[in-house]
């Protein structure tokens, strides 16, 4: 199992060490002028999803959706307003059983800015995340001799929270005047979260594993401005 965690968290860093050489990459291939004139403005309101969340759909262990909102001041800083929803079944969770997490969660910042060429943002940006969530814990133990009954055992609690700190190195790539693509590469930091007994807390939406004290998280949005 210790073997099996690893090689999952080196395809995590991988996958997002990938995402951030491929952005870099393609700033760095940025070199004729964009046709595209966008006037200077002092305040840009905008919308964005993170399309990355749709591939949950079709999965057993989880299912997410997310998107938020930004206002721009004098094309440098930002102020963004993040909300998702998560429900998440890992089969790791237990050996005999099942564990389920589902909640919102909010994250709020600030940060900056800097246009690299006429297509293209980087920045960095500092926020901070909450999470109120439920959860469902069943444990089963079945008598294979059928001497005794099978034990099922099932647990709530609900109204539980979390809290935690993120740096996010921003990027994005504008598609015309109105539309963007773009990826946040996330660094977490859990502060705190409700602790349960005898069985603690597994996941936190928003967040991810409640022993994970940092956490790497990328994500794909496509954005709106008006």
């Amino acid at each position: 199992m210790i073997v099996k965690f690893v090689q999952m968290e080196m395809r995590r860093l991988l996958f997002i060490f990938s995402l951030l050489i491929t952005q870099f990459v393609s700033l760095a291939q940025e070199s004729e002028p964009d046709s595209v004139f966008v006037p200077k403005r002092t305040l840009i309101p905008s919308f964005y999803i993170d399309y990355g969340k749709f591939l949950t759909f079709g999965s057993t262990d989880e299912r997410k959706y997310e998107g938020g909102a930004e206002l721009l001041f004098k094309e440098k800083f930002p102020f963004i307003i993040e909300v998702g929803h998560a429900s998440l079944t890992p089969a790791d969770a237990f050996l005999n059983g099942r564990y389920e997490s589902e909640g919102f969660y909010y994250r709020i910042g600030s940060g900056f800015y800097s246009q690299i060429n006429p297509k293209n943002k980087l920045g960095i940006t500092f926020r901070y995340g909450f999470s109120s969530f439920d959860e469902v814990r069943q444990i089963s133990i079945e008598s294979p001799s059928e001497l005794q009954p099978d034990f099922v055992e099932t647990t709530e609690s609900g109204n539980l929270s979390a809290s935690w700190f993120e740096t996010v190195i921003y990027s994005d790539r504008r598609i015309n005047n109105f539309l963007s693509i773009g990826l946040n590469l996330r660094l977490r930091v859990l502060i705190s979260y409700d602790e349960q007994s005898p069985i603690d807390t597994y996941s936190i939406p928003g967040y991810g594993r409640s022993f994970d004290q940092s956490i790497p998280a990328a994500n794909l949005f496509l954005k709106v401005s008006f």
